[in-house]
């Protein structure tokens, strides 16, 4: 059995118990090779391409997808979650694309399954409203899929022994997350005033139960957090649409870069790292540009519980040219 089969059994089992009558909980999932421990070195395919050598936004993307190794992970029939950056009401880069939405639908149909969109917007704000001035709404409605604003939506506990800054290593999230077969991330390079950078990774902030989210922000561990989520609701694919982002501020509104680059990957630590990488080359914030990416404490702690790429030497970079990589690279030593 892979490990990522095991990984979605957990994440099932854990989903199962927590709908229990009598509301019980999840207990923590119990300690083994698999979920206790980081696993072995690994390398990591990003497919990264530079989007000015594309006609289109759509071209650039699939060829992304493709250089990642595309959807195969997907079977006929499975539901999958294109889970969008949706912290306001602003357009990209500030949210998702709305094209980039239906770009990964129409693969995710091409692979058999059938796509769907949900999230929670920040804490008290309307995530029907967001979807509906973004564009979102009206792209799900394209696509002919399903569009969740999940703010009213039941939660549900996962549970996963690494989640160690969370309450006894439990996680609430919204349902429909919980049940989804898959789950696509699809964010944009930016800088965050709490959070360091917000890329792949702390877009799952967005499928946490909303009360849960208050309380995330501290006391200490709030990095550390971000970087959990993703054991107990695993990105099945990362997909980041550099071709603007913010190089200081965020999440909402900042100093606005034009990396100009579309990459993807089944490994979110290191799209964040090549996310963090670009922002560094077109003129990023101090925070994020001194020292090693790896030090970042959001990254850090992703490495630390094996959530993919430990360094540079462990990601392939398919679809650079020479220069752009030696560039890239020279940020992520």
């Amino acid at each position: 059995m892979t490990r990522e089969r095991r990984d979605f059994l957990r994440l099932m089992l854990a989903g199962s118990a927590a709908l229990l009558p009598g509301g019980a909980r999840a207990a923590p999932a119990s300690s083994s090779p698999e979920s206790g421990a980081p696993g072995p070195a690994r390398e990591s395919t990003v497919g990264v391409v530079r989007t000015a050598a594309y006609r289109t936004h759509r071209e650039a993307v699939r060829e992304a997808v493709r250089l990642a190794g595309g959807l195969a992970f997907v079977k006929p029939g499975q539901r999958v979650l294109l889970k969008p950056a949706l912290n306001s009401e602003r357009r990209y880069p500030s949210t998702t694309d709305p094209e980039t939405v239906l770009i990964l639908a129409e693969l995710v149909r091409e692979a058999g399954g059938v796509p769907f969109v949900a999230d929670r917007t920040m804490f008290a704000r309307s995530t029907e409203a967001a979807m509906r001035r973004t564009g979102l709404l009206d792209a799900a409605a394209q696509a002919r899929m399903e569009c969740l604003a999940l703010d009213d939506s039941p939660a549900v506990t996962l549970a996963h022994p690494g989640a160690e800054h969370w309450g006894s290593g439990q996680v609430r999230v919204y349902r429909p997350v919980a049940e989804a077969h898959h789950l696509i991330s699809l964010c944009t390079p930016r800088t965050h005033k709490l959070g360091g950078f917000t890329m792949s990774l702390k877009n799952l902030v967005g499928v946490v139960h909303g009360p849960s989210r208050i309380a995330m922000h501290f006391p200490a561990g709030f990095h550390e957090r971000l970087a959990e989520i993703a054991l107990v609701v695993p990105v099945a694919l990362a997909v980041m649409d550099g071709r603007e982002g913010f190089g200081d501020g965020g999440p909402d509104s900042g100093s606005l870069v034009r990396p100009g680059f579309a990459a993807a990957s089944r490994d979110p630590v290191a799209l964040d790292a090549l996310g963090l990488a670009f922002l560094r080359i077109a003129g990023a914030n101090h925070e994020i540009s001194r020292g090693p990416v790896w030090r970042l404490p959001q990254l850090a702690r992703a490495v630390e519980l094996g959530l993919g790429a430990a360094s540079a030497g462990q990601i392939r970079l398919p679809g650079l040219a020479a220069a752009d990589e030696a560039a890239v690279r020279a940020q992520l030593a």
